[in-house]
């Protein structure tokens, strides 16, 4: 499976409840993982290759450390209050993909070791990823913050 990141909508209580007991939180991960017709924010394992980029462009998202981590055994766990998913949303929005696509670098990519070392394979396949990749995470965040709610993320490895 690799190392993949998803996020999950969360109301401010349900994030509260989590954020003081992380087999909460994998109970909360899993079941609403489990209805394929909620909005998620599972962008696999374009993760580092999205940070790689939001890092090149200075966009100061940091996709798994922004958020307050859950201490919990095996899956790492974050949580992101609503005023964290306001600001990233805010931060994603003004930045078009086309922007970090002008930092994609697939050969310094693989030189620093991005996760999940594929970008010199078919950069341009591996580019199209990344973008769909975004704009899930672009909805997600948006999506959330004009709820007013917040997040959780899972870091499976």
């Amino acid at each position: 499976m690799g190392m993949t990141l998803d996020y999950i909508e969360l109301t401010p209580r349900q994030l509260a409840d989590v954020m003081v007991d992380g087999e909460k939180a994998e109970e909360l991960y899993d079941e609403i993982t489990e209805d394929e017709t909620i909005l998620t924010g599972f962008v696999e394992k374009a993760w580092d290759g999205l940070q790689y980029l939001l890092d090149r462009a200075g966009v100061g998202v940091d996709l798994r450390m922004d958020g307050d981590p859950i201490d919990h055994d095996g899956e790492e766990f974050t949580g992101f209050p609503p005023e964290l998913v306001k600001s990233i949303a805010e931060s994603l929005n003004a930045v078009p993909f086309e922007r970090l696509a002008a930092h994609y670098d697939p050969a310094d990519m693989m030189a620093r070791d991005v996760y999940p070392r594929i970008w010199d394979s078919h950069a341009e396949d591996e580019l199209e990823y990344l973008r769909v990749n975004y704009a899930t995470l672009r909805t997600f965040f948006d999506t959330i913050a004009r709820n007013g709610n917040a997040a959780l993320a899972c870091f499976s490895f």
